[in-house]
């Protein structure tokens, strides 16, 4: 599919020389060969436009610019897969050439919108939407990460809570070096001599995606700290098993073996034949019993 819009007023139009935004969406061979009639790309660059796997980045060719921009195509989702545009811009005549595989959701809205203005104008509100995807999916981290951290200091005993953690660690190192990869491209494309006075519209984008950067890391660290939380309240659920187990072993051990004196049946024990053995028996169980008891209260150990 070839569509195109005049920049001047935003009307649908043919293949203009100058002053359009060319919209490419899965060309055949012959659409292909028609727009490559039409402008001068760089054969490199529509080669990699074509492949799927290329991540972000920028070249200058000798008729134009070439970005590929990839972006998240649903933020809020955690396992989003990714989408990608690639950018053909025409110094010199003013010509905005996107190319993508698939449909891409900000750039039809802005398809849809566009009623007209300058192309790199253009340019810079189709990034700008598309960095916004990045600080979507930060926001949605956010989010995920304070609900870990209320399972683990609430104590939650689910052994999903490590499961989830290592998840969403594995998925920040991901779009970390997504959102690397574009910041760098961005980078380029901004120090460029030829945008002039209008680099300032694309330095506002490199400083965006520098503060996804910067959140990624904060959530990765945060994600850390989960981590340590979560163990940290199974060590101290574990030492009070511990401890109440130490207790009932020191309160019934003395008492063992009190019980396994007096249980040899030895005839020689004089106690065997007193009135009042079994309860001098019982008594010294129960006086064991509550004095390591009331000891152990007093040391604040139950």
């Amino acid at each position: 599919m070839i569509r195109a819009k005049q920049l001047s007023n935003g009307a649908t139009c043919g293949l203009l020389e100058t002053q359009v935004w060319v919209d490419v969406e899965t060309p055949t061979p012959e659409e292909l060969a028609l727009i490559g009639k039409q402008y001068p790309l760089n054969p490199l660059a529509l080669a990699d436009a074509q492949e799927i796997g290329h991540w972000s980045r920028f070249e200058e060719y000798p008729k134009h610019l070439f970005l590929i921009f990839r972006t998240l195509e649903s933020p809020h989702n955690a396992h989003s897969r990714t989408e990608r545009v690639s950018y053909f811009y025409f110094p010199e005549t003013q010509v905005l050439l996107t190319y993508r595989n698939e449909p891409v959701d900000y750039l039809e809205q802005i398809w849809n919108s566009f009623r007209g203005g300058a192309c790199l104008r253009l340019w810079q509100r189709l990034l700008d939407q598309g960095v916004q995807t990045f600080f979507e999916y930060t926001d949605a981290l956010t989010d995920r990460v304070e609900d870990l951290e209320e399972l683990a200091l609430n104590g939650d005993n689910t052994p999903e809570i490590p499961r989830q953690v290592f998840s969403a660690r594995r998925e920040v190192l991901r779009t970390r070096r997504l959102v690397s990869q574009a910041r760098e491209a961005l980078l380029h494309l901004e120090r460029l001599p030829l945008l002039g006075g209008e680099a300032y519209l694309f330095r506002d984008l490199t400083d965006r995606m520098g503060r996804v950067y910067e959140g990624l890391d904060a959530a990765r660290d945060e994600l850390s700290n989960v981590l340590e939380v979560y163990l940290s309240a199974q060590n101290n659920r574990l030492n009070r098993v511990v401890q109440a187990l130490t207790v009932i072993s020191v309160l019934f051990l003395p008492m063992t073996l009190w019980a396994g004196i007096y249980g040899t049946n030895f005839e020689t024990f004089t106690e065997y034949q007193w009135p009042a053995g079994r309860a001098y028996f019982w008594g010294g169980l129960l006086a064991i019993g509550g004095g390591l008891a009331l000891w152990m209260k007093r040391r604040g150990w139950w």
